[in-house]
């Protein structure tokens, strides 16, 4: 009896200790990362609206909409600021080790408990989770409950767990379409568990239609938004590379879009490699550890992650391509659940080697990815510091108050509307009839009457003819976008 509650207060304090260390990366980086990308400017646009006007207008989006409603009564408490904001995502991780912390813990016993900690502190993708003003920290939190009173739900006919169970689930499917598709497996893999045991389902049937019933209000919006889908979406069919690029996601030292930074791409290449051959190896190990109970656990935990993947891969293929890697981090929880199981059972069938080396090259590998996004965060940084001043250089001119682009520079006027307002913003799209909110954009056919200069932004590849009567009295170059200061020609 000594022995267990040393044991316990042993654990406590470490996953305290570990709590405590997630917290301190979260406030840093939330403090930090100044930059901003469109995907988080559109939460940041969203969010002022009131709480009815989010729902019409994530309704044309392709997202639900709880995490933008939490998001807001976060900001109403705290202060609409980008920091508040990424520390709300941050909260989504650590509520993650709380779920570790107690009923995780029950279950699966200290050991696993500290692993899985440890394991979702260390993997890179979790600094991105973590600091990104997007939901999907919140959407792998709701999963990972799901999952984790599913199997409480199979090792006890207990109501609270069902409750439980609901709620998680509720929570996920309001977050993220593949927080659904998660929430839909976890209820096939536990019905049938729950028949092979010789238990009924009735029980878990009625709470599903419960569920069902109190998504339905979303129901005809989603289905809307299944046929915008179809037509329009920007996601392509993945390519080999994408397929890798699935493979290492988790633990890759770079976000994908972000250029290569403090290391090239060799270096990068030979660490993620190493890390594959080592999942190989346990893998193979794995299979011939003894079954028992704890590897079942950890075998339907996997399979959460892997039949979403193969979900929505059918998708892809058969519908239209939704494959996304971040969408992914959505199951992240039970697959990280499930591999915590994997390297007790391992170290405890003398593996340690393994282990130890596979946590040794994901901590190097989460070193690397917190300097190399530092760096792109100060670079981009730079980049809003220079567009800032170019907008505000104090010429004798009177200073323009609108911004234009042509449609295929919307994304660079979208995040410009969010992080410099008080201007006017336009973009030129004669015939478009398409509603740009959450941002405050007025799409135009010709230049408004009155307005005698204005700033243009143009990438690369835009091409849009909408400078015929002026001329170009400044320009402020950038890597792949233009943003120049035009006067009419008098």
């Amino acid at each position: 009896m000594i022995k267990h509650k040393y044991n316990n207060l042993y654990f406590y304090t470490i996953g305290a200790i570990l709590i405590c260390i997630e917290a301190f990366i979260i406030l840093y980086n939330s403090a930090s990362y100044h930059s901003v990308w469109y995907d988080e400017a559109y939460t940041i646009a969203l969010i002022k609206y009131p709480i009815e006007d989010i729902w019409k207008i994530t309704s044309t989006d392709v997202h639900p909409p709880l995490y933008y409603y939490m998001l807001k009564i976060f900001c109403g408490i705290f202060g609409e600021y980008y920091p508040t904001m990424r520390i709300f995502s941050g909260l989504g991780i650590v509520a993650c080790l709380f779920l570790a912390l107690f009923p995780v813990r029950r279950l699966l016993g200290n050991k696993t408990a500290l692993t899985f900690m440890v394991l979702l502190i260390v993997i890179p993708i979790s600094q991105y989770l973590s600091t990104e003003i997007r939901m999907y920290s919140w959407a792998m939190f709701f999963v990972l409950g799901c999952a984790v009173f599913a199997y409480k739900v199979y090792l006890r006919k207990v109501f609270i767990n069902y409750i439980l169970m609901m709620l998680f689930a509720i929570g996920a499917i309001y977050t993220h379409y593949y927080a659904l598709v998660s929430v839909g497996v976890i209820y096939i893999l536990l019905s049938i568990a729950l028949l092979q045991k010789g238990r009924n389902i009735v029980r878990l049937v009625l709470f599903g239609l419960i569920i069902l019933l109190i998504y339905s209000p979303w129901i005809p919006i989603f289905i809307r938004q299944i046929q915008n889908v179809r037509y329009s979406f920007w996601v392509e069919t993945p390519t080999p590379k994408d397929y890798l690029l699935f493979l290492y996601y988790f633990f890759s030292p770079k976000e994908p879009s972000h250029p290569y930074t403090i290391f090239n791409l060799p270096v990068m290449a030979a660490a993620l490699s190493i890390m594959l051959i080592f999942i190989g190896i346990g893998i193979l190990y794995i299979i011939k550890l003894p079954k028992d109970k704890r590897l079942a656990a950890a075998h339907a935990f996997v399979l959460v992650y892997i039949v979403t993947i193969l979900v929505t891969l059918c998708i892809t293929y058969v519908v239209k391509p939704i494959s996304v890697p971040r969408y992914t981090s959505c199951m992240l929880g039970p697959l990280l659940l499930g591999t915590a199981i994997y390297c007790t059972e391992l170290w405890k069938h003398n593996k340690k080697a393994l282990v130890s080396a596979s946590f040794c090259l994901l901590t190097i590998l989460c070193v690397g990815r917190f300097f190399s996004e530092s760096k792109y965060n100060k670079e981009q940084f730079a980049e809003l510091s220079k567009i800032n001043g170019f907008l505000h250089s104090g010429r004798k001119i009177r200073e323009p108050k609108a911004v234009i682009s042509g449609i295929n520079s919307y994304p660079e006027l979208a995040l410009l509307s969010v992080l410099l307002p008080n201007r006017d913003y336009y973009i030129y799209s004669p015939g478009d009839a398409t509603s740009y909110k959450p941002f405050e954009i007025t799409v135009i056919d010709s230049i408004p009457h009155g307005i005698d200069s204005f700033f243009l932004i143009q990438s690369e590849n835009d091409s849009s003819k909408i400078n015929n009567n002026y001329a170009i009295s400044d320009e402020l170059l950038l890597k792949e976008k233009s943003i120049r200061l035009l006067n009419r020609i008098k």
